[in-house]
């Protein structure tokens, strides 16, 4: 399937996990278990795009975007509902999410171009 790390969909989802560090950092959560709980779910983003186009092939690539697809689901919960995120300014929290909605909708073409099925 060739390199992974040529997909733009690895490259945005290292970039999106990069800005979720740098955020829980500047946020003062680095510290805590949310903190903790959403660098891990951001940075298992690329890692599964990663793991889906190595050497897996058929249901297994389509099974790990759609396990990408529930880490940015979690992202998205924290980001939105997790009091000890707080400290992560408004404006910054804001553009996270709006990174999420582009990397999801790609995850989800990404899927979808592999197993066949059609996006809306």
């Amino acid at each position: 399937m060739g390199d992974y790390k040529n997909l733009p969909t690895w490259k945005r989802g290292m970039s999106f996990a990069h800005t979720v560090y740098a955020a829980v950092e500047a946020s003062g959560a680095k510290g805590t278990d949310a903190g903790t709980r959403l660098r891990k779910a951001a940075v298992s983003v690329p890692s599964l795009v990663g793991e889906a186009f190595l050497d897996l092939s058929g249901s297994d690539v389509t099974e790990a975007l759609s396990l990408a697809e529930t880490k940015l689901a979690e992202v998205a919960s924290l980001l939105t509902s997790e009091p000890a995120l707080g400290g992560i300014p408004e404006a910054d929290r804001e553009s996270l999410l709006a990174d999420l909605s582009v990397l999801r909708a790609e995850l989800v073409q990404l899927r979808a171009a592999h197993s066949g099925e059609t996006t809306h």
